[in-house]
């Protein structure tokens, strides 16, 4: 009997290390989460969640991932995000979480990804407290993980209906209810929902509606600040402490810019009325963040020290509302989709460009990429001046894509002689046969691994000799992987790159007929523009991995 128990606890040994899984450990703490329950933390979320997985013999930590901060009720989370690009990556096959609510409070999502993405992609995934395996589960687990989850998603909505209604109530009270008090203001110590007079910033705010009567525009005013050194509201905040940011703010959020001042200018709030509830956004019901009517906001008068008077702020609603008369002859021009969002960069300060619309008085339209940076901050800004036309831009990319086509063709013809060569297939054949007998050593590292447990319990050899043998087992089956990892690089290399069915090669055989342009080819072909001088651009196209693996492999065996 003795002799059948080490037996099987050999067996116990060898069936978890079958397949180790390479683990993520996904943490997410919202909130709403963060406020109702003082030990639901990031912390001890890690901690418990860390301790499950080095427990398990068939699990090696990966990575962790957190999201702080982040709403179940959707997948938009950065960290999320990462971890599902290392999934499709292979780098990751299992996910490990503290419960289902940790994952997702959205029903339909989180089933979506339990029930087909993760299946699909060979996934396994565990809530510790929830008692939920993939790898284990029945049916009837299946059916409890989706009631769990049903349960969830109206947790979620019965917080955020809640959450709305208190904050509502705030609103009509007159009670301020923003992260951050507009500039020219600040919370009241005392009584947190109260704005009362920042002496620092309110002179500021007083200055730029007086530069706004003198007929300055946005983007004038916006200079003005940067050239007198006046910190944007955004750095402003860091260096006052009001930010619980440790990092300075970088990028656009460090100079002043023409949509901050028009902010200040349309914010009704400085007349000494809060003005709340311009938007409107519902996570859990799927509705985006939107803006209301003016009819629609929630105006409370007379709630804290006005910075300029009800009178000044009407005059110049009248100015603006007069500007936009005179500019009507804009509107008969129909919003143009910009195809390029996003991808257009200033090659001195990396930023995104801004695309303008120019209307001249003879009634043509033309729109032109310019850095934001250059425009904001003329003297300080260490960007040259640079000018990009849509009509170019349109010219310079159907150009550039008519000789990546060429070189697609060209390289795909030398690519199918050179793999139809005898020295080509041997070297694939022994790649094959290479992984089938490094698979085999694998195994039989495994099975000795396995056994030298027994040969231990059963004293035919020491501890000494145990731990030795050990060792060598795991460094040769370090060895072992590592070979098969190369020889499986070497595989795919193969079957998608060198192949017809490489990215690169399907991507721009199905783009050798384009003669116009659309936000999608712009999405799936080109990663982005670099914009260094007039009317001067680098296309950086996707794929660039695969396109330089095979043109040194054609150059190389040619």
């Amino acid at each position: 009997m003795a002799r059948a128990s080490r037996k099987n606890k050999a067996q116990e040994i060898l069936e978890p290390i079958e397949h180790i899984y390479n683990t993520a450990i996904y943490i997410r703490l919202s909130i709403e989460d963060s406020g109702t329950n003082s030990s639901e933390t990031i912390e001890t979320q890690q901690y418990m969640v860390e301790q499950f997985v080095n427990a398990q013999k068939d699990m090696k930590l990966y990575s962790i991932y957190k999201d702080n901060g982040f709403t179940g009720t959707n997948f938009q989370r950065p960290a999320f995000e990462q971890m599902m690009d290392d999934v499709r990556d292979r780098k990751i096959d299992c996910i490990v979480v503290k419960d289902l609510s940790r994952f997702g409070r959205n029903y339909i999502e989180t089933g979506y990804y339990l029930e087909k993405i993760f299946p699909f992609l060979n996934v396994r995934f565990v809530a510790i407290t929830d008692n939920y395996d993939t790898l284990k589960n029945s049916s009837s687990d299946d059916m409890v993980a989706s009631l769990k989850n049903i349960v969830n998603s109206l947790v979620a909505k019965d917080i955020s209906h809640k959450s709305a209604t208190v904050l509502h109530q705030k609103q009509q009270k007159g009670e301020y209810i923003g992260a951050f008090a507009p500039y020219g203001y600040m919370k009241n110590s005392d009584q947190k929902n109260h704005l009362i007079i920042d002496p620092v910033t309110a002179p500021i705010v007083k200055e730029i509606f007086k530069w706004k009567l003198e007929g300055m525009g946005y983007i004038l005013i916006a200079r003005k600040l940067n050239e007198m050194g006046i910190p944007s509201p955004s750095v402003y905040n860091f260096q006052s402490g009001r930010y619980k940011q440790k990092t300075v703010p970088t990028g656009r959020a460090t100079m002043w810019q023409g949509q901050m001042i028009k902010r200040i200018i349309n914010n009704f709030t400085y007349t000494g009325n809060v003005t709340q509830g311009k938007t409107v956004e519902s996570l859990c019901n799927g509705l985006s963040l939107t803006k209301k009517d003016k009819k629609q906001y929630v105006v409370v008068y007379g709630t804290h020290e006005a910075i300029i008077d009800e009178a000044t702020f009407r005059n110049l609603e009248k100015m603006s509302e007069s500007v936009a008369k005179q500019n009507n002859y804009r509107r008969k021009y129909p919003f143009k989709e910009n195809i390029f969002k996003g991808k257009v960069i200033c090659a001195d300060c990396g930023e995104k460009m801004i695309r303008y619309k120019d209307v001249s008085r003879i009634g043509t339209a033309r729109y032109t990429f310019h850095c934001n940076q250059y425009e904001h901050n003329l003297k300080l800004s260490k960007c040259s001046k640079k000018c990009l036309g849509e009509p170019e831009l349109i010219n310079a990319i159907l150009l550039s894509l008519r000789v990546q086509v060429e070189l697609t063709f060209s390289l795909e013809e030398k690519l199918k002689k050179l793999k139809s060569t005898k020295e080509y297939k041997a070297k694939q054949k022994k790649i094959k046969t290479d992984l089938v007998n490094t698979e085999k050593l694998i195994t039989k590292n495994l099975l000795l691994c396995s056994a030298l447990f027994e040969n231990y319990t059963d004293g035919t050899i020491n501890l000494v000799e145990y731990n030795r043998l050990k060792s060598d087992y795991l460094k040769q089956a370090e060895e072992l992987e590592e070979a098969k990892n190369s020889l499986l690089k070497a595989q795919a290399l193969d079957e998608k790159i060198l192949s017809p069915q490489n990215e690169w090669i399907k991507a721009f055989r199905r783009q050798k007929d384009t003669t116009v342009l659309s936000g999608e080819f712009i999405e799936l072909m080109i990663d982005k523009i670099i914009v260094s001088g007039y009317n001067d651009v680098e296309i950086i196209w996707k794929f660039s991995d695969e396109l330089a693996v095979l043109t040194n492999f054609v150059g190389g065996a040619a």
